[in-house]
């Protein structure tokens, strides 16, 4: 099934008053109480999240330990956390993660276990006997990048990423600057209405060329032309949308100096963007913001030892430094950043000093009124040939990548009938993550 934009919008009037009233986009008219972010951060090549976070109990470590090898986490390379699952089991996060300590001490941080792509619950049972209906492209980088960012629509991902639709609904009867933001290619924020500016390392950047009066009076007569060819007039209507966005955003973006306090990684730039926009959310009239920024070479088949200790630091130094800076403008709660990821890695590790694409993973999240305690999800069993492995030593997912979405968009605001809209399969497992 395929959901058009004809039949997205038909589906948001059939809701009617059940679906969210319409949001005023406006601090100023909310204060800034009502203010909310969401950053997505997509680990590229598919994160090892149980090399990051692993348990104390020596049940289940040794399980884990028994599945590695050259990728074993030793249990002094571990920093004990204040998180159970609904099991009992304690976890720690790896010392290279150090940096992130606070956050999880301080409650505001969490994570979400054993989490990847379903179209319905599924066992070992109903693999092992080939009943189970599973997501076509399992394993395949591509293929579960997309997924990861779409909602099912049947047996086939939607049109548009889950996070643009989402805002689609959000701010359906807003009519002024974009508000969804990314710094490289990605289909999350793609949208039936809703637009997203592009930002980069240095934040959002006027066009140059329309700087230049005589090139920008060509770029609008152009542009304010009649054009019979669909490709034609969207162009037109693209450069209209990039002279209005930069002639609103640019003096208000200008006046606001990056935050050099968060590291001059390549994360860490990414997020000085996103701090950028988050300072100036008020005189851009935002109240709500989303945001896509990735980190790349997760995609561990040889020497994950040494790759995930670098990424491991970089992540956290940029999250940590994020946090810090918004914990002193009294805005923590107001940001929530999530992880996204293709898949999680094999149980076991390979002769390479790896690990190879599997399917369930972890996740997580910081922020945004999370709390520590107990997580979400379960620790799953690394038992090889166990209840959560495929057959192949791919961990099986318990919750429902759509669940993770839909339990961030609720936070932005989302009620029942919008989530129906955006996750029509919701359905299947009870509901968003919780």
């Amino acid at each position: 099934m395929k959901l058009t934009r004809r039949h997205f919008i038909k589906s948001l009037g059939a809701a009617g008053a059940t679906v969210a009233a319409p949001m005023s986009f406006s601090v100023k008219a909310n204060g800034a109480e009502d203010y909310k972010a969401l950053i997505c951060v997509f680990l590229a090549g598919g994160n090892d999240f149980f090399h990051q976070v692993l348990p104390l109990d020596s049940t289940n470590y040794n399980k884990y330990a028994s599945s590695r090898n050259s990728t074993l986490v030793s249990r002094s390379q571990i920093n004990p956390l204040n998180i159970k699952d609904a099991n009992g089991v304690q976890f720690g996060l790896h010392k290279a993660m150090s940096p992130l300590m606070h956050l999880f001490n301080q409650g505001k941080a969490n994570i979400a276990l054993n989490v990847g792509p379903l179209l319905a619950p599924v066992t070992a049972d109903d693999i092992a006997a080939d009943r189970a209906e599973l997501p076509p492209f399992l394993f395949a980088h591509n293929k579960q990048q997309e997924v990861w960012q779409h909602s099912w629509m049947g047996q086939d991902y939607s049109e548009n990423g889950w996070l643009g639709m989402s805002m689609d609904v959000l701010s359906r009867s807003y009519g002024g600057l974009p508000n969804a933001f990314h710094t490289g290619p990605n289909t999350l924020l793609d949208a039936y209405d809703s637009d997203k500016i592009f930002v980069n390392k240095n934040g959002f950047e006027s066009f140059k060329m329309l700087q230049n009066a005589a090139m920008r009076s060509s770029y609008e007569d152009n542009a304010n032309q009649y054009y019979d060819s669909p490709l034609t007039a969207g162009y037109a209507e693209a450069v209209k949308q990039a002279m209005y966005a930069q002639d609103q955003m640019s003096p208000v973006v200008d006046s606001i100096p990056m935050d050099t306090r968060i590291p001059g990684s390549n994360l860490g730039m990414q997020l000085r963007a996103v701090k950028q926009m988050i300072e100036g959310a008020q005189l851009l009239g935002h109240n709500r913001q989303v945001f896509y920024v990735s980190l790349g070479g997760f995609d561990t088949h040889d020497n994950q030892v040494r790759r995930q200790d670098e990424l491991m630091r970089e992540f956290s130094e940029a999250i940590a430094a994020l946090y810090a800076t918004l914990d002193e403008e009294g805005l923590t709660d107001n940001v929530l950043t999530c992880t996204l990821s293709e898949f999680g890695r094999t149980m076991h590790d390979n002769s390479r000093e790896g690990t190879d694409h599997g399917w369930g993973g972890g996740h997580f999240m910081f922020g945004g009124g999370t709390t520590s305690g107990t997580c979400f999800g379960t620790y799953p069993d690394f038992t090889r040939g166990g209840q959560d492995d495929n057959g192949q030593g791919r961990l099986i997912p318990k919750i429902a990548h759509e669940q993770y979405a839909a339990h961030m968009v609720k936070w932005l605001g989302m009620n029942n009938a919008g989530l129906s809209t955006v996750f029509p399969n919701l359905h299947r497992f009870g509901g968003p993550m919780a």
